[in-house]
């Protein structure tokens, strides 16, 4: 989950999950069962995604020259509300972060100027782990290799076997983009136009 840090939501978006997370703790002081099937653990939102605030190296230098920051509306493109000191609202995200892990920072300038394919659009957004930037409606087809059925009995790492497997199971991820499914016809589109695969290890 991703929002601008010039968005008007951009304040309660921060702080969404660190609330959650110190409602959790009093429900839990409470006495109620914060177990993962639990009652009280239940009524806790923002538990299923990871959330990430865009920023841009405009919004940096505001606040590193400690300067005030517009949100934008997304409809009109017109300021919105009351400027925001900048590094107050990065003294929010870090202290967010410090108590709950989210949200964590991209930053939108650097990916979109070190873009792959910058002509095919703009990338605005990634999967939860960041490992896979890339245009909109786009997948990443991936599979993984388990390391340990590459270990020999002497212990060393069977490199010859493993590079074999590398070129197998790329070829087989290729062979697969084609007939696979997507949940939308634009992802079906733009995967087979650029083939997006990834190949991790366990």
């Amino acid at each position: 989950v991703v929002l601008d840090v010039d968005h008007p939501d951009i304040r309660e978006f921060i702080w969404c999950k660190a609330r959650e997370e110190e409602k959790a703790e009093a429900l839990a002081r409470a006495g109620f069962d914060m177990s993962i099937d639990g009652d009280g653990f239940q009524s806790i939102q923002y538990q299923n995604a990871n959330n990430s605030v865009r920023v841009t190296d405009a919004f940096m230098h505001a606040v590193e020259n400690d300067e005030d920051w517009r949100t934008i509306g997304r409809t009109t493109g017109e300021p919105i509300g009351e400027p925001i000191p900048a590094r107050e609202l990065m003294r929010d995200i870090a202290e967010a972060a410090w108590r709950c892990a989210d949200p964590g920072v991209q930053y939108d300038t650097t990916i979109n100027q070190w873009h792959t394919s910058p002509n095919s659009g703009r990338i605005n957004a990634s999967n939860p782990c960041s490992e896979y930037m890339h245009v909109d409606d786009s997948a990443c087809n991936l599979a993984s290799l388990n390391l340990m059925k590459f270990r020999k009995p002497d212990g060393s790492f069977d490199v010859e076997r493993f590079n074999h497997a590398v070129d197998i199971v790329f070829l087989a991820q290729e062979i697969i983009v084609g007939p696979s499914s997507y949940p939308t016809e634009q992802i079906g589109r733009n995967a087979r136009a650029f083939r997006q695969l990834g190949l991790g290890y366990a």
